[in-house]
């Protein structure tokens, strides 16, 4: 029989949960992240794990909503210190560092992500569009008081390319996080006034 856990208890076994399977996402993947290992690293039982989440597809689509809004947090966190280009250039170096660090940008094109998408409810699935981070930059574009020189498509699509670059970082002949800060510093200049 599993013990009741106090409201604080619970609150640091989520907290320990989510760590644990974001950290295992980004070493071994979805597929091969499971339920025992991630509640021996937490110190539940794998009945207690049922508790806090329905399935591991649940606990991965909060990591996903975790993640998600972390990254577009801390590139709006700089925005709001500085709403201009400045400001601007610093939030999305903040969510490339976001993407390099969990390698995102490649775990969001393998098939081991696709086999969690394929698992997740309609309802979750919704929430984790394509688009959603491209939308976000739309709204982070605009508290930032910039104005588009090029069509929005064209902006989009650049800044992309950038983000992009995190997947692509061994193939970089030099330090992809000084190539990505002069990409993003010298092309600013030609996507906004």
């Amino acid at each position: 029989m599993t013990r009741g856990f106090s409201t604080a208890e619970k609150a640091q076994i989520k907290a320990n949960l989510y760590a644990a399977c974001e950290k295992s996402w980004v070493n071994v993947g979805y597929r091969k992240t499971n339920v025992d290992a991630l509640c021996n690293k937490v110190g539940i039982s794998k009945g207690a794990f049922y508790i806090f989440f329905n399935s591991k597809e649940e606990l991965f689509a909060d990591v996903m909503d975790r993640v998600q809004n972390r990254m577009i947090n801390r590139m709006n966190d700089a925005i709001a210190d500085s709403p201009d280009k400045r400001g601007f250039i610093e939030g999305f170096k903040r969510l490339y560092e976001e993407y390099d660090r969990g390698n995102w940008i490649e775990t969001l094109a393998s098939e081991d992500f696709k086999a969690l998408l394929n698992r997740l409810p309609k309802e979750r699935l919704a929430a984790h569009n394509a688009d959603y981070t491209l939308e976000e930059l739309g709204v982070a574009i605009k508290k930032s008081n910039l104005v588009c020189k090029q069509p929005m498509e064209k902006v989009m699509g650049i800044l992309s390319a950038l983000l992009a670059l995190s997947a692509e970082k061994d193939a970089i002949a030099y330090d992809h996080e000084k190539v990505f800060d002069y990409m993003l510093e010298h092309l600013v200049d030609s996507l906004f006034e």
